[in-house]
Parts: structure tokens; sequence; C-alpha cells
């Protein structure tokens, strides 16, 4: 049953290649909804099978194909009339490059190899962005992509469901632990002989259904919610909301699973973008009752709420639980570097690539895993493209309609059901989310 997860990995690769074949951007879209969710499982179940020596050939398919897609699109760009780069076009390109000098000059205490690894960590976003800024609007099946999105939602809900019922982590059985253990030299922690991600400070488990883990579960979970609710609001000459089955169901999903993946920030950013989506779509009544819900929420526990839950919650707002002291004590080590070098330490000198050498410096935010690693006018170029792209959304949401209105829906509200978890976790290490989100934006 296990070995489902490399078989459907490897037939979505073998689809993608195919309509790439055939100059098909629709082959990318399919690999990244349908196979990127599943890569951990993919790769740990095929180690535990034994088919460790085609690990690193089934790790390079994601790469391969943005590389293949990237390659059609630049064939195609001599058929543009014109070419008008605007501010963000501008931005990703100055960042790409900027980046790519500190592999070439001798900053940092990591090889080339390493620091080429890094600057795929930081910097591969641009190219997916740049595929999805020249492919052919029209041709993309983006109906089919948004249903596929919401389906693999669905699994993972179930997936998830049958975790929490049996109160069993799918990873435990996967030989997740052994995988981390021989390809990133990362032991395993925590009770369950997994990683600290899987369980809460309590101790009670946290699921990842599908996904490598809880944190990408749950930013999953966002997507999908942002996916959700553009398709369900129709913009022509005026707004409609119309659920269908499939996305009442996903709906209900992404609810559930947020519960079941346990991340405070992703629960928050959840509630985050349900309420800007009834700003954005001018929904009174639906703004009315979520005010009056928070507002009861608030005199529900400041009077009623006591013992554990309580302290719980008040330690997280004061971060003086264990974890949020946690981030703290990663973000003051990240500012003290980036004071100390503001240019830079060098690739691999926070991130994935700090993480296995156990040399992290600041490797709980994604801003400052790129500051600590390229300085800081990488890591406000970042911020200034992640700001610009969500200000994008707002105007093209005041002037569009029909697919380009629920494009840009999505990706406002996916880049702000990201920004609470940007400042716990490197988010572009998701790369399912990464990928999707970066290349619809």
């Amino acid at each position: 049953m296990l070995l489902l997860f490399p078989f459907i990995y490897i037939a979505a690769f073998i689809y993608g290649v195919y309509h790439l074949a055939k100059s098909k951007m629709e082959g990318l879209l399919i690999f990244i909804v349908i196979a990127l969710p599943i890569y951990i499982n993919t790769m740990s179940v095929s180690f535990m099978a034994g088919f460790g020596k085609a690990i690193p050939y089934l790790q390079f398919f994601k790469e391969l194909l943005v590389i293949i897609s990237a390659t059609i699109i630049a064939f195609r760009v001599h058929t543009y009339k014109k070419i008008q780069l605007h501010f963000i076009d501008k931005l990703m390109i100055f960042f790409f490059l900027y980046t790519l000098a500190y592999l070439i000059i001798p900053i940092g205490s990591y090889s080339v190899f390493f620091k080429l690894l890094a600057f795929k960590n930081i910097s591969f976003f641009p190219l997916l962005y740049f595929i999805g800024r020249f492919v052919d609007f029209k041709l993309l099946p983006l109906n089919k992509i948004y249903s596929f999105i919401l389906v693999v939602m669905v699994v993972a809900f179930v997936v998830a469901l049958f975790e929490k019922i049996t109160y069993t982590h799918l990873h435990s059985i996967t030989g997740y632990a052994d995988y981390n253990l021989k390809f990133f030299d990362t032991d395993p922690t925590g009770k369950y002989g997994l990683s600290w991600t899987f369980e809460t400070e309590s101790g009670l488990k946290r699921f990842g259904s599908i996904f490598s883990n809880p944190l990408e579960f749950a930013a999953a979970i966002i997507l999908a919610l942002a996916v959700t609710l553009a398709m369900v609001t129709y913009k022509q000459d005026k707004l409609i909301v119309k659920f269908e089955s499939l996305q009442g169901l996903a709906l209900m999903g992404t609810f559930l699973s947020i519960l079941f993946a346990a991340s405070r920030a992703s629960f928050v950013s959840y509630f985050l973008v349900i309420y800007i989506y009834a700003w954005v779509t001018h929904m009174k009544k639906a703004l009315f009752y979520f005010h009056i819900a928070a507002l009861v929420t608030v005199i529900v526990f400041m009077y009623f709420v006591e013992g554990s839950l309580y302290e719980y919650v008040i330690n997280t707002i004061t971060f003086t639980n264990t974890s949020s002291l946690g981030h703290i004590i990663e973000w003051l080590n990240g500012i003290d570097a980036m004071t100390a070098s503001p240019l830079g330490l060098g690739l691999g000198e926070s991130g994935r690539v700090a993480n296995a050498s156990g040399d992290n410096i600041g490797g709980e935010n994604q801003l400052i895993i790129i500051g600590v690693q390229a300085g800081v006018i990488a890591m406000f170029t970042y911020l200034t493209i992640y700001i610009s792209l969500m200000a994008m959304a707002v105007k093209n949401l005041k002037k569009e309609k029909g697919p380009f209105y629920t494009i840009a829906l999505i990706t406002l509200l996916v880049k702000v059901g990201l920004m609470i978890p940007m400042f716990t976790a490197n988010i572009d290490s998701y790369i399912y989310v990464s990928y999707l989100s970066w290349l619809l934006a």
C-alpha cells in the first residue's frame, strides 16, 4: 500500500514530461499538485523499500521539470511583440542575480556544492515566478488545477482523520526517520521518534498527513482554503458566491485539518484569510458576525477559561512558552549575525544546509534565513516582493473579473495566510506550497 507513494510520484513525473514535450505547461502544474504533497513520503518509502540509490534521481525530478518548463518559456518569449518588465519583475531579477553572486564570491564556510544547495533553497522561486509570468494564460486548464488542489486537500484530510482516530503518525511507518538520518544526517527527536514538529509542548501528537510534516500540512491547508474561497467567488457584472459539493467538502476538510496539524501560527492565519476574504469581497454581514464572534471569544476566554488552556494561550501571546522562547532566541541570534555582518555570512550559514550540519543561525524565520546568508539587502528585497505582490493582487481585484479575478484572489489570500508562518518557519522549504504559490503569483 505504501508503494503507492512512489508509484503516484513517478506517474505524475511521466505525465509532466509527456505534456511538456508537447509544450503544455499543464504537465508542470499537475506534477506540482499531485507529486509534491507526497514528496517526502515517496522518498522515505523508496528508501525503506531498498531503492536508496534511486533517491537522488527521484529528488531531482521536481527541479528537472521546472528547468524544462523554463527552457520552453525562454524559447517562446521571442514571439511576444513587446515585453514590459514591471516593478516586481525587476525585483525578482535583482534578487536572483544578487544571491547568485554569493555563490561565486568566496564568502562563507561551506563548499560550492552546499552553497549551490542553499542557493536553490532561497532563490529558486524567481524561476517559478517567471514561468507563470510568461506562460500563455489561455492554454492553462486552471479550473482543473484548482479542482485537483481541492481533491488533494480532501485526501489529506481523510489521511489526517485516520491518523487522529488511530493516534498514529503516518510518518512512523513510512521510514521517515531513517530517510532523514541517511540523507540529511538528522537524528530522530521528540517522544515519537520523528521530529519535534510532530508534537506539541504537552506531548500531544500533531499530524502531517501526506505532507512532510505538520507545518507543511498547515501551510497546504492555507493554500487549499484560499483556492476554495476563490473558486466559490464569481465576479462578472457583480460578485456571486456559490458552493459546489467538492468545494464544501474541501472547506470542511481545511477546518478540521488545521486542528489536526495543531500549528498556532497557521491556525491564526486560517481565520485571518477568512477575514481578509470577507473584507475584499465586501461581505459586510460576514464581517459583522466575525467581529461579534471575536468579541464573544475574548470575553469568554477572559472570564470563563482557566487552568492549563488559559496558561497555554497567555504564554503563547506573551511569548513565554518553550516554543515561542525558542523562536525568539533564534530570531535574536539571526539579528545579531546580521548586525555584525549586514552583507551576510554566506550561502548555507542559515536554513536547511546549516540545520543539517548543526550550525544553524536564526533558522526559524524566512526573512532572517535570507538575511543571515545574503545580507539585509536580499532580505528587504524579498520582503518588498512579498508586499508588492499583495498590493498588486488588491489592485487587480478592483479592476479584473473572471479567471484573472480568481488568480488575484488566490495570490492575495495565500500571501496573507503565509505571512505569520513566515516569521516562525522557512516557508519556502514547503515545496508544494512554495512552487505553486510563486507560479500562480
